[in-house]
């Protein structure tokens, strides 16, 4: 046994894989030299082991300086700013049962976004379902002979680029001042009449008082601002604003993490030299072997039966969501038994996997419409999974480069353009979901995903396996890096 073993000491402690007659793990050699690594050397095998850190801790630094920049942005430029609509009513108008409070009603407000046709104009009206008024953003206050709404800007962000739209606030706020004063039949009726016509409950409006009362002279609504900076506040300002703190908190945690690095370094004491023999351990999936390996999945009726049992165990995931606060994008915990699937069976295997996970939870628990752009998503994600993690050393670097892929490339780039396809927005509204809802969410969730992941496979590693599932050496050297 002795003479198999390989050793070439390099005058410090490292360990080296040994090759062992009979065996199908690794045996190390450790040597006692420690104090004859060199310095440099530690900290370049800190860099080159330790990158994955360097890159979580730049996407921390981008997420924070996001946060920071929303917070202080809203806080100095938009907080307590509102929009002003001053009006009457005309002498037609029946004030006998009229409450005043209605016109800011959750249902007055719900129905007056379900509005297609102008009641004033008879235009059809395209930005109205978008509006958003959160609770305690719009009021209104009855004055001797009028009433005045105030309403916050954001409110209003319906404009292609998802800034302030004014011709979007004049509107919406007259036709909430007018509602109280038609049905729903009417409005129905009205919407299916194919000319441009206004509608009769316009005339209880008082446009002459409005337009001396509630435009500025540029013929826009009035704005107050609680803070004079946001009188000169633009589209450039913002993007510079933000990417000046993204940038000061992503240098500031690379720099973090170097310095962690460079300590780190001094405690190394070995450096573990791992073989590939590209057959049963790969150091990259770019082998053709690696590819028409995983075809052997659908011939064995064990493989077939444990990808139907984890197949299954991801449509019980999708009954069980949990909120993320993000919208309607929720969390769950379907993806550890896909990434399991796609590390045990491979990559023709995980895009199969992926489209059934799709078209038959889709069929069983319908959420929306059916979308091919979802398809694509998940038959990537699961492809994603194959390529970091099946026959090959299983490292929290490799979930990590997993997530990554899966969270930013897939449910953000993906998952984003596909929801803008369904709900009819532009580009600059898909670009705005994407980078005020889903990049949060997904940035926000990728490392603690990345953790559970790496544990949950270092768990189940050892006992599948037992069942010839996993090579042995792999489920014996799970780590960190």
């Amino acid at each position: 046994m002795e003479e198999n073993k390989k050793e070439e000491p390099i005058g410090s402690e490292e360990i080296i894989e040994n090759e062992v007659e009979n065996k199908d793990y690794d045996i190390y050699h450790i040597s006692e030299n420690k104090e004859k690594i060199p310095y440099f050397k530690k900290v370049v095998h800190a860099f080159k082991k330790g990158w994955i850190i360097i890159l979580m801790m730049t996407l921390i630094g981008i997420l924070t300086g996001l946060v920071i920049a929303d917070k202080t942005y809203h806080k100095k430029y938009q907080e307590e700013n509102y929009v002003v609509l001053n009006f009457r009513y005309t002498e037609e108008a029946d004030l006998s049962d009229f409450n005043y409070k209605d016109i800011i009603s959750q249902s007055n407000i719900e129905r007056c976004k379900k509005l297609t046709k102008s009641l004033e104009t008879g235009s059809a009206l395209k930005t109205y379902q978008y509006v958003e008024i959160e609770d305690g953003s719009i009021n209104i206050v009855k004055n001797k002979d009028s009433y005045t709404i105030k309403a916050s800007p954001d409110s209003f962000n319906v404009s292609a680029d998802g800034t302030y739209n004014d011709s979007a606030a004049k509107g919406f706020l007259k036709h909430l001042t007018l509602l109280p004063f038609i049905s729903d039949e009417e409005i129905e009726a009205h919407s299916k009449i194919s000319e441009k016509v206004g509608h009769d409950v316009f005339k209880v409006f008082d446009k002459t008082y409005y337009e001396e009362n509630s435009l500025d002279e540029n013929k826009k609504i009035i704005i107050e601002y609680a803070n004079p900076d946001a009188v000169n506040l633009n589209k450039e300002d913002k993007i510079n604003y933000f990417r000046n703190w993204i940038m000061y908190f992503t240098l500031g945690f690379i720099l973090i993490s170097l310095i962690l690095l460079i300590v780190l370094a001094a405690f190394i004491d070995k450096i573990v030299v791992r073989e590939y023999d590209n057959k049963n351990i790969y150091r990259t999936p770019f082998h053709l072997s690696f590819f028409n390996g995983s075809l052997k999945a659908f011939k064995d009726i064990k493989s077939l039966v444990i990808m139907s049992l984890l197949l299954a165990a991801v449509m019980v995931c999708k009954f069980i969501p949990i909120p993320s606060g993000f919208g309607e994008l929720g969390i769950g915990f379907g993806f550890l038994f896909l990434a399991t699937a796609c590390m045990l069976f491979g990559p023709y295997p995980a895009l199969v996997i992926g489209l059934l996970s799709d078209v038959i939870g889709y069929m069983i628990k319908p959420d929306g419409m059916f979308f091919i752009g979802y398809t694509f998503q998940a038959m990537l994600a699961c492809f994603a999974y194959s390529l970091c993690l099946h026959k090959t050393y299983v490292t929290f670097t490799r979930c990590f480069i997993a997530r990554v892929i899966v969270n930013l490339v897939c449910n953000v780039i993906i998952g984003g353009i596909s929801w803008g396809i369904i709900s009819k927005f532009n580009v600059d509204q898909t670009i705005t979901y994407i980078l005020t809802t889903s990049l949060p969410k997904n940035l926000v969730y990728l490392l603690p995903q990345s953790l559970v992941l790496f544990i949950v496979l270092k768990a189940i590693l050892r006992p599948v396996s037992a069942f010839n599932l996993a090579d042995e050496k792999i489920a014996k050297t799970v780590s960190l890096f």
